[in-house]
């Protein structure tokens, strides 16, 4: 049975159908046949009955007229009359021709056996007839009549009475034999009929056994198939499906199970690609967190401290946006294989994102966490030269302690990512998370709220810091700065709101409302008739990344009728250097209307020469870091006045910032700086105050 079980299994499932509906075709035609077979019969039976009946009928009837013919012919026999009996005679010679011919025709009908004798006794009577008819014959001749007529009356008679008698009986015993024969033709009938119907069942029982045999073999793989599918599907690429057979089912597993291998193969071929990154080989965020929880857990006993640092490189983007892609690559190849020299075997490490990376490392002591920066930081800062270009590598650090800053690889990355962000706010090269500036960070966010109400409610304050000519000494120009009165807090200075703005994405909200504040004041100097200024606006990093600026600048422009050029935007080295996209198109679309550029804070963003070049701007503004204490140090004298000649072989204006004495303002004069802006010449002012000064100043 299992062998044949086995076979069935390798025949192909079209083989097994075909099989499967020949066998049943074969069985209803041959129920159908032996149908029509047993009906033929049954119709030649009771055709036979019918015709058996219907001869049996006619010879009896044939009998009877022959009887009637010799009965009346037998008394005219007899007469004297030679003529009439002549007649008679010959009439009935005739008359028993026509019995003679019905008795064979009787016997041609009737078959051997009781319904015979009949036949033989009804013989017997004829021949009693006949021989009495004879006698009677030769007494006539004889010409005996009066003989012949005593015996015909007595004998002859008799004899032909029994004989129609006898005829009779035949005739009904051939009914009654008819009948049973009908009758048994009827039970033969409902007999084939029931076995017919049993027949038909049987043939059906059987066809519904193969139909559930043949079904169960295909349905039940199939379902087996259909489960390991969605099993697989579910990502169980180690299931495999059975291949009990060698049809078209069984070649679908096979094949399945040959996808099923494929995608796993191909899945953990993408996870190790997902883990890795392509352009450093070096883990990436995910794998990393899992590596750092795997060292922690390792730690021996008594060496539960680790410290996460977290390094981003300085100027990335600035590379990318001038340099191209290539040379940004460079820089992120060149760092990460120095983090691998440092930490390989020794601690966890990979890149995040960008170009941004951590290492998990444990220390004895808390303090060896600033040793192994400053250390990481020495070995990843590094000259760079590609393509004949030299790349400075610099990087801003941020460090957390486990377990004191948190209890996991992924927390601790937070903290060390928040200690990054805070260097490159401070301008630091690194910086340490701090739980007390978690609360700082809370007020912030209680700000953002205040910060659109106070857009909407006007409770954003300019405030313009003026900017002099040094030869001429005339009031050129200032800077728009912006205040906010708190409705609760008071005046909050920018440091206070300008920085989580610029994170939250408000500042570009702030920067519309500086300039459309600007602008409406250049339009109301322009109406009083004043002597035209030019008013400066930060814009910030991401207003650097916003294409649609120029139109919208553009457009207030032109509604307030003001001329772009007394319209400057001030952009700082660092937004530059730290602008996603690049920044140079914006600045040149700007320019092309008509509104002038200035580099803010220029020397705080290492920033290369070669980058500075590239842009679009009109003016310099040196950092306050440069000018404060200037006449105290002559290298510091020296290097201001670099920063001036660079400037202004540039063909730029250069203003030096924050001047806040006469020292100050002695050495920028002696350096050859255009303008003048700081506390010496004046504070920022509201509107109002700053006019009044212009009026007194002149």
């Amino acid at each position: 049975m299992e062998r044949r079980v086995r076979f069935a299994r390798r025949l192909r499932i079209r083989t097994r159908l075909g099989l499967a509906f020949g066998l049943l075709l074969l069985l209803f035609l041959g129920l159908a046949a032996l149908s029509v077979d047993r009906l033929a019969s049954l119709s030649a039976a009771l055709n036979r009955i019918v015709d058996e009946q219907s001869a049996t009928h006619d010879a009896v009837h044939e009998i009877n007229r022959g009887v009637e013919a010799v009965t009346r012919q037998l008394m005219t026999a007899v007469s004297p009359d030679a003529e009439l009996r002549a007649s008679a005679v010959a009439e009935i010679a005739a008359a028993n021709q026509r019995l003679d011919d019905a008795m064979r025709r009787l016997a041609l009908v009737l078959p051997a056996g009781p319904r015979s004798e009949r036949l033989e006794e009804l013989r017997e009577r004829l021949s009693d007839y006949r021989t009495s008819e004879a006698e009677v014959r030769r007494l006539i001749e004889a010409h005996d009549f009066q003989v012949a007529r005593t015996l015909q009356g007595s004998d002859t008679e008799a004899a032909l009475s029994l004989f129609v008698s006898a005829t009779h009986q035949l005739a009904i015993s051939e009914e009654r034999a008819g009948t049973a024969q009908a009758r048994e033709l009827r039970d033969q009938v409902d007999a084939d009929r029931s076995g017919v119907l049993a027949l038909c069942i049987g043939a059906l029982a059987a066809g519904a056994l193969l139909a559930v045999g043949v079904t169960r073999s295909i349905v039940r793989p199939l379902k087996r198939a259909e489960d390991g599918a969605e099993r697989i599907a579910q990502g169980q690429y180690g299931h495999r499906i059975a291949e009990n057979s060698g049809d078209e089912v069984g070649r679908m597993a096979r094949a399945m199970n040959t996808m099923a291998a494929a995608v796993a193969e191909r899945e953990a071929a993408l996870r190790r690609l997902a883990d890795v990154d392509l352009l450093t080989g070096l883990p990436q965020r995910g794998r990393f967190i899992a590596d750092g929880d795997r060292l922690l857990a390792s730690l021996p006993e008594g060496e539960q401290l680790a410290v996460l640092i977290c390094i981003d490189v300085d100027r990335l983007k600035a590379v990318n946006s001038v340099l191209g892609f290539e040379a940004g690559d460079a820089l992120l190849r060149g760092a990460a294989a120095k983090l691998s020299a440092l930490f390989e075997g020794a601690a966890a490490y990979g890149r995040l994102a960008g170009g941004t990376f951590a290492a998990l490392a444990p220390v004895l002591r808390i303090e060896h966490g600033a040793t192994m920066a400053a250390q990481l930081r020495e070995e990843v800062e590094h000259q760079l030269l590609w393509q004949g270009q030299s790349l400075d590598l610099s990087v801003s650090l941020g460090v957390a302690h486990w377990p004191a800053h948190a209890a996991n690889t992924e927390a601790l990355l937070r903290r060390a990512e928040e200690a990054m962000f805070e260097a490159k706010r401070l301008r630091q090269a690194v910086a340490v998370f701090n739980p007390g500036a978690e609360a700082a960070r809370a007020l912030h966010l209680s700000l953002l709220s205040d910060l659109a109400t106070a857009i909407q409610q006007d409770q954003l304050r300019q405030f313009l810091q003026p900017k002099q000519c040094l030869k001429t000494g005339r009031i050129i120009g200032a800077e728009a700065l912006v205040r906010w009165l708190h409705p609760q807090r008071g005046w909050l200075p920018p440091g206070d709101f300008i920085p989580f703005a610029e994170r939250s994405g408000r500042i570009r909200q702030i920067t519309d409302w500086m300039l459309a504040r600007a602008i409406r004041t250049l339009a109301a100097w322009g109406e009083a008739g004043q002597e035209p200024l030019v008013l400066a606006v930060n814009i910030s990093t991401l207003d650097l990344q916003d294409q649609g600026l120029p139109a919208r600048l553009a457009a207030l422009l032109a509604e307030q009728g003001v001329d772009p050029s007394l319209l400057q935007l001030e952009v700082t080295e660092t937004g530059l250097m730290a602008s996603g996209n690049d920044p140079i198109a914006v600045l040149h679309a700007l320019r092309s209307w008509g509104v002038r550029l200035a580099i803010d804070d220029f020397g705080t963003g290492q920033s290369s020469l070669a980058y500075l070049q590239h842009l679009p701007v009109d003016e310099l503004k040196i950092d306050r870091s440069f000018v404060q204490d200037v006449d105290r140090d002559a290298r510091r004298e020296a290097l201001l006045k670099s920063i001036v000649s660079i400037g202004q072989g540039l063909g730029l204006t250069v203003t030096a910032e924050g001047v806040e004495n006469a020292a100050e303002l002695a050495c920028i004069t002696a350096a050859g700086c255009d303008l003048l802006q700081g506390y010496l010449l004046a504070k920022p002012m509201d509107l109002p105050d700053f006019e009044r000064w212009r009026a007194v100043t002149g």
